[in-house]
């Protein structure tokens, strides 16, 4: 990803990193640092058993299990299935957004260049599907 946005646009969109302690950022250095030893962005951990720090995660996590209910086998899925799944996630209109979407307002914070480097697409809030079928 750092490679389609540069390094200014990176630090930009991705400056800051908030996870959990799993296996997937146990290497902070090499996800705080890009090729050239720049710092590319910050990772900040939340306590263990404390899902509430992670605000908006645990609402991404309700909707992907609306696709992917408990059970899944994840074998099947190829990058244009997760990245299709992003794409309805992010159109879906949220309360505490006042309705909008984060696709909305990313675009309106980063701009389309951005959002086409990152390969997001726009998803007609009619449209958007958050369960099984949108995968078959």
């Amino acid at each position: 990803m750092k490679h389609a946005l540069g390094t200014y646009d990176f630090l930009t969109v991705l400056g800051i990193c908030l996870t959990d302690r799993g296996s997937e950022s146990g290497d902070p250095n090499a996800l705080e640092t890009g090729i050239n030893g720049i710092e590319r962005t910050s990772l900040y951990y939340c306590d263990p058993m404390h899902s509430n720090q992670k605000g908006g995660i645990e609402e991404v996590h309700t909707l992907l299990r609306m696709i992917f209910p408990k059970g899944t086998v994840f074998t099947h899925l190829t990058q244009w299935n997760v990245q299709k799944c992003v794409d309805h996630i992010n159109g879906y209109a949220r309360e505490k957004l006042r309705g909008a979407t984060p696709y909305d307002l990313s675009l309106q914070k980063s701009g389309l260049d951005i959002l086409w480097a990152l390969q997001l697409k726009y998803v007609v809030p009619d449209e958007v599907t958050l369960t099984p079928k949108l995968l078959k």
